[in-house]
């Protein structure tokens, strides 16, 4: 059984410890902190609305429901792509923000 170490803020694996603090740098978690921001702002206003404007269209194109949206510069396809796009930079960066807390949720004894 790994030996474990009592903290603080409860025990830790000692070898996961020694390799954390050889290798992980804190000041990665203050990032994702203002990437979380970066993350969930646009959530609040800009995303939201153009996934409404989206399913309005969606809805007009797919169904020929009334046109609830009114046309813009951008076209149905164009908006998904984009939004996709944005939805899949924002999964990548979520999923390395997981990894990296991973590293020290593997601290755990159990």
């Amino acid at each position: 059984m790994e030996e474990q170490i009592p903290t603080r803020y409860g025990p830790v694996r000692q070898d996961a410890l020694a390799r954390l603090q050889w290798s992980f740098d804190t000041s990665r978690l203050l990032g994702a902190a203002d990437q979380a921001d970066q993350f969930c702002s646009p959530w609040r206003e800009d995303l939201r609305s153009d996934l409404l404007a989206l399913h309005g269209m969606a809805h007009t194109v797919i169904h020929g429901a009334p046109l609830t949206t009114p046309p813009g510069e951008e076209t149905l396809t164009e908006m998904a792509a984009s939004l996709s796009l944005v939805f899949s930079d924002a999964a990548e960066a979520l999923r390395d923000l997981a990894r990296m807390l991973d590293q020290i949720a593997d601290l755990a004894t159990d």
